[in-house]
């Protein structure tokens, strides 16, 4: 939680956040009555910085702001202040490629309404102000500690005769409350997500996610089953012991199998053939294990060590420009959540 105090004067608040890597959906079943479940870790970079200050009306300068006003105006809706506040975005997370932007653009934006405004609000009171945490808690507990999370989904208000058809499924969700996280932890700092965002088709996002949510298939209970066990008896031990090799095993295995359940709304394993052939070279080329952001295009693979991570993104930089354009990253996982500050 944000505890926050009201801001006297021209006094200018500023948040900083990181971009997060999300790593896999768990249960699009719903028999157990819940949907979703989400895995991901926070990461050090890009970085977005707000810087926010109390004005007569609400004023949106710099980058992205259509976002940036649009969550201002759904807070300032659900708490009636502040009456009047000038937000300049200096730094942003790409949009729209599986960096989860948005809910970090959102939380930063609440954070520092609320910090003017002398509100004291946790970071799931403001993503519900704003709109956001529908499906995944992930950026939501990114934003308030880091780390690598595991959360329990959203649950289903009721559930009559097993798992309804995907479209009722989605509708019956509760409308309250955020996914619950149930697992946080440190990441090693010398675990190195190579990141490529492939100059390609951007990620679903708005209705067009909407409608691919709402076209899935219900899943098998046996494809839950799998990605569970793996996840909760290899690598949730791999990461707490620090074992990089079976952590990779378990991330590469997870993202298969949700990859292909998800073919039917993205068209493949991964949302573009681009994004296939950098997964195959960062697996072939050193990284323990590999995949998709989210509905990407962003692709990641994780080694051990700052030389060796180097030495992966030189290669898979030059393999990237052989097939078009894009951004590399060498992140570094972030272990600690937003920093909020007067400036």
């Amino acid at each position: 939680m944000f505890a926050t105090t009201s801001v006297r004067g021209g006094a200018m608040i500023e948040v900083r956040t990181c971009a997060r890597l999300h790593l896999g959906l768990l249960d699009y079943n719903g028999e157990l009555g819940r949907l979703y479940g989400s895995i991901g870790l926070a990461v050090n970079q890009p970085q977005l910085v707000l810087r926010a200050e109390r004005a007569e009306n609400l004023l949106v300068e710099g980058l992205e702001a259509d976002r940036v006003g649009d969550y201002a105006r759904r807070f300032i809706r659900r708490h009636g202040r502040p009456a009047g506040a000038r937000l300049n975005l200096i730094n942003s997370i790409p949009a729209h490629v599986g960096l989860g932007s948005g809910t970090q653009i959102a939380l930063a934006v609440g954070t520092a309404l609320a910090r003017l405004a002398g509100l004291r609000l946790s970071s799931a009171e403001i993503a519900l102000a704003v709109g956001r945490g529908m499906r995944s808690g992930i950026g939501i507990a990114a934003f308030q500690r880091g780390g690598f999370v595991l959360d329990g989904g959203r649950r289903i208000l009721s559930n009559p005769g097993g798992s309804p058809a995907p479209d009722r499924r989605v509708r019956q969700l509760e409308e309250n409350g955020v996914p619950p996280v149930l697992f946080q932890h440190p990441v090693p700092e010398d675990w190195f997500f190579v990141t490529l965002v492939p100059d390609t088709n951007r990620g679903f996002s708005g209705e067009t996610e909407d409608s691919a949510f709402l076209h899935l298939p219900v899943a098998p209970p046996s494809l839950v089953e799998r990605i569970s066990r793996l996840l909760l008896m290899k690598m949730l031990p791999a990461l707490v012991e620090r074992d990089l090799l079976n952590f990779g095993r378990a991330l590469t295995g997870i993202q298969s199998m949700v990859g292909d359940f998800f073919a039917s709304v993205q068209g493949g394993r991964y949302s573009n053939p681009l994004s296939g052939k950098l997964i195959g070279f960062l697996l072939d080329h050193g990284a323990a294990g590999a995949g998709q952001s989210s509905w990407g295009p962003a692709v990641y693979g994780v080694v051990d060590g700052k030389e060796r991570a180097q030495r992966l993104l030189r290669e898979a930089k030059d393999f990237l420009g052989s097939l078009g354009d894009g951004q590399v990253y060498c992140m570094q996982p972030r272990n600690r959540g937003a920093q909020v500050r007067r400036v």
